[in-house]
């Protein structure tokens, strides 16, 4: 499981790469989903963030962890895709695969991952006033209500939640007070008639009571039911059918008791090694050919290979530990 201090920092750390990505969106010329996705992949290097300036890197993290002996740690593998001729055509850049891995050293049966594919979107600018670029009726303007029809069909084939759309915000910080006043109103809604408890609950009560540092996020997943239309829709579904990227994360790591509206059903704690979903995930082409050939006949048309994958490792102690005697280990 994870300490109230390691979710504390890993928030913090994930968080300070949500708001180095997400400037972007408030440039004279904001970038564009495949520009963010690639941005949000190179920072996850840490040669990388120390150039980019992250405010709070992986050499933070990690000084903040040992200045009180916790025993978390954090790795990331990228694996970038290269596909047959016959494949090229069904992958997009905008497509990212995302495995988060838990290896508990301690405790051997709380390790466990899970995987998703996601479909990256952004925020596009309103234009009623010019003084204020985003509003809360900003739009994600790129959604495609045929590729969202072939995603559901993809999600009740596989049967299995394994689906989310990556959506790029600004951050409220940067927008004009008007809009940044109305979406913090959306965000306490959201959250107001909760009961803050275990860990992460406590911890989304002193986000909320310090001005919502990293609830007041950038970048959010979506589920693929109820995903937000608009930037306002995402902060009135706070931590329901939007969740912080840094939350997100954190919230799915077996042991990490998530708040109450988050949407971790026990059944994930499962353990995958190479079922279909991570297959999908890693860009298997096999497994790929084989669903598109008998979703052929329906709205399928087998584009979902992702251009990369991402895999996020959290680990609680040393591979050492897992061999520790049984009576040396704290019950």
């Amino acid at each position: 499981m994870l300490s109230p201090y390691a979710i504390d920092k890993l928030l913090k750390y994930f968080d300070a790469i949500d708001r180095h990505v997400t400037r972007y969106m408030t440039y004279p010329r904001p970038r564009d989903e495949e520009s963010m996705t690639a941005m949000l992949v190179d920072l996850l290097d840490e040669d990388v963030q120390v150039q980019e300036g992250i405010v709070y890197n992986i050499r933070n993290l990690r000084d903040d962890l040992a200045a009180v002996s916790d025993p978390t740690s954090v790795a990331f593998t990228l694996e970038t895709h290269r596909y047959r001729k016959d494949f090229e055509n069904r992958v997009s850049q905008a497509d990212l695969g995302l495995v988060v891995k838990y290896e508990n050293h301690y405790e051997p049966e709380l390790s466990g991952q899970r995987s998703w594919l996601l479909q990256a979107k952004r925020v596009y600018e309103t234009k009623y006033d010019p003084s204020r670029r985003y509003e809360p009726r900003a739009t994600f303007g790129a959604f495609d209500s045929k590729q969202d029809a072939r995603i559901r069909e993809l999600v009740r084939f596989i049967d299995d939640d394994f689906f989310r759309y990556l959506l790029y915000c600004p951050r409220p910080e940067a927008l004009d007070q008007r809009t940044k006043t109305e979406l913090s109103y959306f965000r306490s809604r959201a959250v107001g008639s909760d009961i803050f408890d275990f860990a992460s609950g406590l911890q989304v009560r002193d986000d909320v009571l310090n001005g919502f540092p990293t609830l007041a996020a950038g970048i959010f997943l979506a589920d693929v039911e109820g995903c937000p239309k608009t930037l306002g829709a995402v902060h009135e579904g706070l931590l329901t059918s939007a969740t912080p990227f840094s939350w997100f994360i954190v919230q799915h790591i077996p042991g990490a008791r998530p708040h109450p509206r988050g949407s971790f059903p026990d059944r994930h704690l499962q353990r995958e090694t190479d079922d279909l979903v991570s297959r999908i995930v890693r860009g298997d082409e096999e497994v790929v050919g084989i669903i598109s050939e008998k979703l052929s006949e329906r709205t399928w048309d087998g584009v979902l290979l992702p251009a990369a994958t991402l895999t996020i490792t959290i680990s609680a102690g040393e591979p050492v530990d897992r061999d520790r005697p049984r009576w040396d280990r704290i019950d």
